[in-house]
């Protein structure tokens, strides 16, 4: 099988996760037993999964530098939850690709094409927004922003093996998150939330490392930044996803910003790759 199939079949399966991860958290979040709850099972449940993929390609070894990132991400992945929680699918998902545009604001780089991707993406935000900015978007925006900062602290750990780096941070990260549970005594709506809705419990937890373990495939043939655009397409596909499954309002005006800001996220990586 040649390189450019399997980078496009791995791709394919990227998009497929990370749109499953989102409309799972989004499904969960319908149970109305928090955000808590959700996300101890999403990435708690993912870090099993990253487990027994790294046993299986006998990377168990533990990282012990994931301890503090992990605080980063627990928080970051916090409000990613909340937004996808409280929000739409279709209204939140694009606010996804702003981490990159941020990434690219604290460094500018680049031509012309940089310019018009952020051009693109600020319409299509506008769009999306229609100059209101619901606690859902600002909830993601705060994620994009504390992601960010975590992407910047993880080239530090770049030699560390990909398998055991992710297990060990997703660990962490649910250990983290593990602190607010116990202590607003969130445990019983875990459970609860599990056994209500087993189903998104499972597939929140799987994609979650799924979409992991896709980037880890991918990364073996192409650059970062291609691999980022090729998640970017994720936005597009949750937005559909929420439109004509879950039936949620305006569809026309959110696919129209969503694949705006999307198409501006992927010049501003295909430039970066230039």
């Amino acid at each position: 099988m040649g390189t450019a199939v399997i980078v496009g079949l791995l791709g394919l399966f990227r998009i497929a996760t990370l749109t499953a991860e989102r409309v799972a958290i989004h499904g969960l979040g319908k149970a109305r037993q928090g955000s808590l709850a959700t996300m101890g099972i999403g990435f708690g449940g993912a870090a099993v999964v990253l487990w027994l993929v790294a046993w299986w390609q006998g990377q168990v070894i533990w990282v012990p530098s994931t301890m503090w990132t992990g605080v980063v991400y627990a928080v970051a992945f916090g409000f990613y939850t909340a937004s996808l929680t409280q929000g739409s699918v279709s209204a939140v998902s694009p606010w996804t690709n702003a981490t990159v545009v941020i990434l690219w604001l604290i460094h500018p780089f680049g031509s012309l094409l940089s310019w018009s991707g952020l051009g693109l993406f600020a319409l299509g935000a506008w769009f999306l927004t229609v100059r209101r900015i619901s606690r859902a978007v600002l909830w993601m925006l705060i994620s994009d922003v504390l992601l960010a900062v975590a992407r910047f602290i993880d080239v530090t750990n770049a030699d560390q093996p990909p398998l055991a780096y992710a297990a060990s941070l997703f660990t962490c990260i649910g250990l983290w998150m593990l602190v607010p549970i116990v202590l607003f005594g969130e445990i019983p709506s875990l459970a609860r939330l599990f056994f209500l809705r087993p189903g998104w419990s499972v597939t929140a937890a799987c994609t979650n490392a799924a979409a992991y373990v896709a980037l880890f495939g991918m990364l073996k043939f192409v650059h970062p930044a291609v691999i980022e655009a090729i998640s970017a397409l994720a936005s597009v596909a949750a937005t559909l996803v929420g439109i004509v499954f879950l039936k949620e309002a305006q569809g026309r005006r959110k696919i129209l910003a969503s694949t705006l800001m999307t198409f501006g996220t992927v010049l501003l990586l295909l430039d970066l790759k230039t």
